[in-house]
């Protein structure tokens, strides 16, 4: 019988004790300092970033690493973006509640995954009884539940399968067993021309192409028009296609609009027609009594999509889908993989690899059972209320600022806005470059941090008022500082 060699000297080392308190205890210095420092705007930016070369260049260096882990850690932190530096106006990315780091903590070192009971028997109880709870909370029947998934792009393809497979069900099908050929009509889903892109590339992984997306065009809102939703429906249906879902953005990425729920729903009750709501960034307003109406309708969806990620303060990755029956939840996807489970049929709870891509998932559960013991689902509402309300007011500003122009008066937390140009010779197509130009160089030398968006054939600044402690002084240096660099863009054009 061979001899089981003694553990190595690095082994014992690598999993002691000792070390990952000491480990433990400097990250959590280092970032408690940089939350107090971003907080109080300490640095001359909140995007730090140099060029993709420069910052190549810098982790090139073999000098860089010779101070081990706790060097990596403070160039990390130095090097990234600080979300919660309230200046912080670019993506939609939570600022996340600072100690939600600390179950993300807990949870890594734990490392239970969740394809079956027995890899993970906390998170998954804990999945199903909050993922029901919220489910209701977000306005959704009695018999709704869901699960947890990463990310918003993952979340949206599910619950199009499910869709596909109850369309399938519907004719007698199975395209999951024999694959989607089987139809014998194309499937095509209807969405808005500000939807997000997901959408159509969901509809490509399904192997519908891009004729299997079918754009609905918005108003001045940007919202979806129910009238030309019926139209490009009778002008699918007179193609001989059928339509597998109806989705609604609640709300856009682009602009921030919610689409019309309500009248979205009637639609898809009178055809029998699957409703989705792509909810990832604002499906959250919910659980506000102040903007919930701006979701009115979502209790008639068949799925949702929530990233908790975006405006509930968790960080990355940490989407629900959730389903108005949970039955239809384990629509998506049977497979045998009798390893893992005794009958793959079976419609277990306990076992979410049987409704998730996933195989091994990340503990998502805990991050919401930590965010419910410490705080309750009420912080939910008063992230919500502020960031809405910080939409709002950027929103006002701009309205009443001589030289700015609104691209629509902000819905959520999204807010896009540009500098009207002077000159009525100038074309649109150079005023866009005016602006390209504009936000380069703000992106170098402001403080704060905005993005960019193109619709309606302008290039407009956007900001996502992400961080709860932003305020209006945030906003008038922001403000400030495009308007400082303007004429140098303007010549630069000129």
């Amino acid at each position: 019988m061979p001899q089981l060699p003694p553990v190595s000297d690095a082994l014992r080392r690598a999993f002691s004790p000792v070390r990952f308190a000491e480990s433990a205890t400097k990250a959590t210095e280092l970032l408690t300092s940089h939350l107090k420092q971003a907080q109080e705007r300490q640095a001359f930016s909140s995007y730090p970033a140099p060029s993709p070369e420069e910052e190549r260049t810098f982790w090139s260096d073999s000098d860089v690493w010779k101070d081990g882990r706790d060097g990596i850690f403070a160039n990390v932190i130095a090097r990234s973006n600080h979300l919660h530096d309230p200046r912080y106006m670019g993506h939609q990315v939570a600022t996340i509640i600072p100690e939600t780091a600390s179950t993300g903590m807990v949870t890594d070192m734990l490392n239970n995954g969740q394809a079956i009971y027995e890899m993970g028997p906390s998170n998954a109880v804990q999945e199903d009884l909050l993922m029901s709870e919220i489910a209701r909370m977000l306005g959704l029947p009695e018999e709704s539940g869901g699960i947890l998934c990463h990310g918003g792009t993952l979340g949206n393809l599910v619950a199009l399968m499910a869709a596909q497979r109850h369309v399938a069900h519907q004719l007698g099908l199975d395209s999951w067993q024999d694959g989607i050929h089987v139809f014998p009509q194309p499937l095509v889903v209807l969405v808005s021309e500000r939807a997000h892109y997901c959408i159509a590339r969901a509809m490509r992984t399904m192997g519908w192409g891009a004729e299997g997306t079918v754009l609905v065009r918005t108003n001045h809102k940007h919202q979806m028009c129910v009238d030309d939703l019926q139209a490009q429906l009778k002008r699918v249906l007179d193609q001989g296609k059928r339509v597998l879902a109806v989705v609604g953005s609640s709300c856009t990425t682009s602009a921030g609009a919610f689409d019309p729920l309500e009248d979205i729903s009637s639609v898809c009750k009178r055809h029998g027609i699957w409703f989705h709501v792509d909810g990832a960034h604002g499906a959250s307003v919910a659980f506000s009594s102040t903007h919930r109406h701006l979701v009115t309708g979502i209790e008639h969806a068949d799925t949702v999509v929530l990233d908790f990620h975006k405006t509930c303060g968790l960080p990355a990755l940490c989407t629900g889908v959730f389903y108005g029956r949970y039955t239809q939840s384990f629509l998506p996807f049977s497979q045998h993989a009798e390893y893992l489970w005794d009958n793959a049929e079976d419609e277990d709870w306990w076992d979410t690899g049987k409704r998730t891509f996933e195989c091994t998932k990340r503990m998502l559960s805990t991050r919401l059972a930590a965010i419910k013991a410490e705080f309750g689902w009420g912080i939910w509402a008063e992230l919500v209320d502020r960031m809405w309300a910080l939409g709002n007011v950027l929103g006002a500003m701009i309205e009443m600022r001589d030289g700015w122009e609104l691209a629509m008066k902000p819905e959520a937390n999204i807010v896009c806005f540009r500098p009207l140009c002077p000159d009525p010779e100038i074309s649109i197509v150079h005023w866009n470059d005016v602006i390209k130009c504009l936000r380069k160089m703000h992106l170098k030398r402001g403080s704060s941090y905005v993005v960019m968006t193109e619709f309606d054939g302008k290039v407009w600044l956007r900001c996502t008022l992400m961080n709860p402690l932003t305020d209006t002084t945030d906003f008038e240096t922001m403000l400030q500082e495009f308007e400082a660099l303007l004429p140098e863009a303007i010549k630069s054009f000129s």
